[in-house]
This record gives C-alpha cells, structure tokens and sequence, in this order.
C-alpha cells in the first residue's frame, strides 16, 4: 500500500524527467531495440495489418457490415444476443488485428449506435491479432509444422467465442434490424479508407517503437532478464526461452523469437497473443474515446486461460509431433547489467538544474 501511495505522490513532472534521464543512461540499448523494432513493423506489422485495417475501415464507412451481418441475424440475436449489425464486426475483429476491433467499435460509439455500456462489454472479446500474425510467430515456435497456426488461431479466436457466449446471458435480446442498406462506394471512400488505415498503421507502429524504447531501458537495468530467471527458477524451464514471452508481456511483437518444444511453446504463445501485451492495450487505449478499455483489460486474463487450453487441444491435429526443439535465435546476452552510477548523477544534475529555473523565475517575478 505505501508503495502505491508513494507512486501517487509522483508528479507527471517528475516521472518524464526520470525517464528522459534513463533514455539517455540506456541510449545505446534503446536506440538498438528501435532499430530492432522498426525492421519488424516494415517486414511484419505494416504487411499484415494495412490491408486488412483498410478493408475493415471501407467496410463501415460504406454501411456495407450491415449486409455481412444479416446471414448471421438468428445466430447473433439469440445466440450471442449482439446486434446483428455488430456481428461483422466481431469477425473482423479477429482478422483485422488487435486494434482494429477497439477502432470500429468507437466509431460505432461515436455514431451513436452503440452506448457506452455496450462498447465497453463487446471489447471484451474483439481483440485479436489476426492471422497474417499469427501465422509469423507461430513460423518461429514450429517452423517444420506448416499447419501450426491454425491450432494457435484457434485457441485466440476460440477464446474470444467463448467469451461472447459466456456473457450473453447477461444481455438482452436485440430486435432485428429493418434498417433499408444501399451501399455506395466512391473513389472518395477508397481513399479516406487508406487514409485511415495510414493513420491508424502510424500510431500502431509509433506505439511499438515507443515501447522498445523502454525496452531498452529494462534490458539495461536487468529487469528482464531478472524476470526471467525467477521464471525459470519457479518452472525449471530455461532462462533463454523464457526470455522472448518476458518480452512479449510489454510488447507482443517480441513473440516472433520464441523456440523450444512445440507442444509447450505453442500454448503459451497462443495464450499471450490472447492477452496481447501492455503496448497493444495501451494502443486500444489510444483509440477509445467516450468509454475506458479497462473491463475487457482484465477480460484478456481469462481469454489468455482459455487460448492456452484450445491451442493445446489441436496441436496434435496440426502440428508435427515428432519435431521436439529448434535452434535458439541470436538474443542479446541474458545477463544482469552492472552498477552504475551515472544514472544518479544525471538525475541530480537535472534537479538542480530544475530547482535553479525556479528560482530564476521567482527572482524574476519579485
């Protein structure tokens, strides 16, 4: 409790220049995992995520997720008990990306068709990777298994299912829509489509590129490797593969190093892309206005038990047994960083210098 109160007591003054002072302590690590983390948004993320963010944005803007959900109408009332209109949405949340679905959702909160209750409970399970994704890391945890993606996109979007039919007792029957649709599509809308998506790829990836700034910080001072350890210690697993899922707590793209044994790695992974990392929530954050993304937060615990448990389920049907490990990837050395002091001195030279301005401009006032 005092630990809390202590943070509460910290200004936003102070927590900037504590971290603008550990950027400069750990500048070389930082600058190395932005270079790390800008290589995979332009080979990984952008590839993956711009059509379908795109694709998903075309399909509101022209009202044409109304039509896509009218063959589901009886499976989204009664089932689900969403509005059928919704129900597109559902699905492209699965396939568009992880924030992708918190976007579509706060339009359609901005537009009024859906309150900010409703917003808040349909996150819950709208948050997924995709398989352009899932498919990349799961090329990494099994590379002799061609069909292993299907078992971790099972386990994420399974989850997710689960999730809606868990809850749905607990909300109304919605009536269906008479609502008359004619969609229209105009160059007009193609090209606030790819706007949008540019807008939406720029702060996914400024969000990843920020994180492995920090990143950088917590490799400096061990805390990673730290993690990892104690996991290690606690599960007798290897530090090494432990490693990568450390990582991948704060930012999911980590996830394309792990390796290990298949029939354990891929569980994990499906449970983590499930949850998806403090940087995609913090992302999905970003996007939602006019309702907070902290229910389906705390919802992404039980989806990540969930995935662990599909994904295992359908990795002897998908996967390649008999391929037990492979080779580890090149990682920076696991190691706890030495002391030093130029942190402090740093941070001492800064107070001073702040504590002087003030009284510069107290001199100046009187």
């Amino acid at each position: 409790m005092k630990f809390f109160r202590l943070i509460k007591q910290i200004s936003p003054a102070t927590f900037v220049i504590f971290i603008a002072t550990a950027l400069i302590w750990a500048s070389r690590e930082s600058a190395k995992e932005c270079a790390k983390a800008a290589a995979l948004c332009i080979s990984v993320l952008i590839p993956s995520l711009f059509a379908f963010t795109a694709a998903s944005k075309l399909l509101i803007s022209t009202e044409t997720y109304k039509l896509l959900g009218r063959p589901f109408s009886l499976f989204s009332r009664y089932i689900l008990r969403m509005p059928e209109e919704f129900f597109p949405v559902f699905l492209i949340s699965q396939l568009a990306g992880y924030p992708i679905g918190a976007a579509l959702i706060n339009e359609m909160r901005e537009s009024g068709r859906l309150s900010e209750g409703s917003a808040e409970e349909l996150l819950c399970f709208c948050i997924a990777p995709g398989p352009a994704y899932i498919m990349a890391v799961s090329a990494a945890a099994a590379p002799r298994s061609s069909e292993a993606w299907i078992a971790v996109m099972l386990g994420v979007s399974g989850a997710n299912l689960i999730a809606a039919l868990v809850t749905a007792p607990f909300r109304t029957i919605p009536e269906k829509s008479g609502e008359k649709v004619t969609p229209r599509l105009t160059a007009e809308d193609i090209t606030a489509a790819a706007h949008s998506a540019s807008e939406s790829m720029t702060m996914i990836c400024a969000m990843v590129l920020l994180m492995a700034a920090l990143m950088g910080i917590f490799t400096k001072a061990g805390l990673l490797s730290g993690i990892s350890m104690l996991i290690s210690k606690l599960t007798d697993a290897p530090a090494a593969q432990v490693y990568p899922f450390a990582r991948s707590f704060f930012e999911i793209s980590n996830l394309c190093g792990v390796f290990g044994e298949q029939s354990a790695i891929l569980p994990l992974t499906a449970a983590f892309l499930s949850f998806g990392g403090l940087c995609v929530h913090m992302q999905i954050k970003a996007v939602c206005s006019g309702f907070s993304p902290l229910k389906a937060l705390l919802w992404r615990v039980p989806c990540a038990v969930t995935a662990y448990f599909i994904c295992r389920s359908f990795i002897p049907k998908f996967c390649v047994v008999s391929v037990i490990t492979v080779s580890a990837p090149v990682y920076e050395e696991i190691r706890f960083s030495e002391y030093s002091p130029l942190l402090s001195i740093i941070l001492l030279i800064m107070t001073i210098l702040i504590l002087s301005q003030k009284n510069v401009a107290k001199q100046k006032k009187i």
